[in-house]
């Protein structure tokens, strides 16, 4: 009992000791004397009992939660005191949030009223300018200035323009500037953006424009497409010749003639201002039309080799040939055939309306290029008419020229170079060509016995020309002249 009485004693005094009933001097202070509060610098501030006092009234009026298991932590607070000497601080209150430190920034931090309008201003302006730069974002600009972007190689850009009157002025003005590349790409533009019929009837009545736009589908090779847009524009005529040409693309014999065939029945037939284009289509259908049924006859002829192709090989089939070269193949290998016959040239002739000088041109050279000599002398004999000779379509010179080229004997160079009418010129051909028996024969028909006599010195002694002038020169009953 003597210890638990000891014990208890003792227990009560230690809690007495640590929590007393009555005030107890400061047990820290070896003085009995109470502590200065002093701030960072070292100066004095208050006495450790007075801010001790605070500090617990302040902690008990503050949240909970400052409280530990041990006793109450004391919050403090920071505070700048600004000098001109220096800058104190003082721990006088709670410091427990970023919030204080924004309060005691904004505190200090006090502006006048007039900055605080220039800076109101600023904002508001600023505010208007972002408004103005998002609206100008989407707003087209000038169309002078991108028509000008356009022609000088800028980038540039068409899509801001969304209404009709502005993409029309927009070409308009293109077409003012006179520039092709801006003309060709508004309307690329317009007709990616337009409904079908207004963007054919604007560019209507805009030919330049149309032109322009021609010129682009024609670079791009898309001639079906050009020519259906210049029929749905009303640039009738070029369309016409627009599917002439593509219909003269078919490299099959029989496709084309269909293709030019219904080329003309749609786009040419009954059209006034196409009459003439009409009447050569026609012609033309009929062309090909007989090259075929030629074509095919002589095709077989020949893998058979039977005559005219007995001992030679066609040179070339007729198909696509132009008409005075159809005329050629027949002259050449169908020269003698009956008029009846489809290859007949007289039979070509006359369906096509051919004249006799492009007959007998064609037929001299087919006969000389051939040597053939005898059809030759017989196309060119005179024919008699009620007892008059008929004169020849073609000059002689034109069948010199002919046989020159195709390199025919000596003895028929002479035949018809006599028979030229310019006596100037068969001498000065006969020359050229050293054809000395034209040359003796036109000068003494010009009675030029000084040409004689200067000529001797071109004919080979002894020849027979050289003969036929010696007995001219000394025929004393030609009067030549002096």
């Amino acid at each position: 009992m003597a210890f638990n009485k000891r014990h208890s004693s003792k227990n009560d005094d230690e809690e007495d000791y640590w929590n007393p009933k009555t005030p107890r001097a400061n047990f820290f202070d070896d003085d009995g004397k109470d502590t200065e509060v002093i701030d960072w610098t070292g100066n004095t501030i208050g006495d450790l009992s007075t801010s001790d006092s605070k500090l617990a009234t302040s902690a008990r009026g503050s949240n909970t939660k400052t409280k530990a298991s041990s006793g109450i932590s004391r919050p403090i607070e920071i505070s700048h005191h600004s000098s001109k000497a220096d800058d104190k601080v003082t721990l006088s209150k709670p410091f427990n949030s970023a919030t204080s430190i924004e309060a005691a920034v904004r505190k200090d931090m006090t502006l006048s009223h007039t900055e605080v309008s220039k800076l109101y201003a600023e904002v508001a302006s600023l505010k208007r300018e972002l408004q103005s730069s998002k609206r100008s974002r989407w707003a087209a600009p000038k169309v002078s200035d991108t028509i000008i972007r356009m022609m000088m190689g800028e980038s540039y850009s068409l899509e801001m323009y969304k209404s009709l009157p502005d993409k029309l002025t927009l070409l308009d003005s293109a077409i003012e500037y006179h520039d092709g590349n801006s003309i060709t790409a508004i309307v690329l533009f317009l007709k990616k953006t337009l409904k079908n019929n207004i963007f054919i009837t604007e560019l209507r009545r805009r030919p330049i424009a149309v032109n322009h736009y021609a010129v682009y589908l024609q670079s791009m090779g898309d001639t079906e497409a050009l020519a259906s847009e210049l029929q749905v524009l009303g640039r009738k005529e070029e369309a016409a010749m627009w599917k002439y040409r593509l219909a003269l693309q078919e490299i099959v014999p029989q496709v084309r003639y269909q293709s030019v065939k219904k080329c003309t029945d749609l786009h040419f037939e009954g059209y006034k201002l196409l009459h003439g284009e009409t009447v050569f289509l026609r012609e033309q259908c009929s062309l090909m039309n007989k090259q075929m049924l030629i074509e095919d006859e002589d095709a077989k002829a020949s893998k058979e080799k039977k005559p005219p192709f007995g001992h030679c090989q066609r040179e070339a089939k007729l198909y696509f040939l132009p008409l005075i070269t159809t005329l050629y193949y027949c002259c050449k290998y169908h020269f003698n055939v009956s008029q009846s016959s489809k290859s007949s040239p007289q039979s070509l002739v006359k369906e096509f309306n051919m004249t006799e000088k492009q007959y007998v041109m064609t037929a001299a050279k087919a006969c000389a290029n051939q040597h053939k000599w005898e059809d030759l002398e017989t196309l060119l004999t005179p024919k008699k008419w009620l007892a008059k000779t008929k004169k020849p379509t073609v000059g002689f010179d034109r069948i010199v020229e002919i046989l020159i080229k195709a390199k025919a004997p000596h003895d028929k160079l002479e035949k018809y170079m006599l028979l030229m009418e310019d006596t100037d010129k068969r001498l000065e051909t006969a020359k050229k060509y050293k054809v000395h028996a034209v040359v003796i024969e036109t000068l003494k028909h010009m009675r030029d016995l000084r040409g004689l006599q200067n000529y001797q010195n071109e004919v080979e002694y002894g020849s027979r020309e050289h003969t036929q002038l010696q007995t001219l020169l000394k025929n004393t009953s030609i009067k030549w002249k002096t």
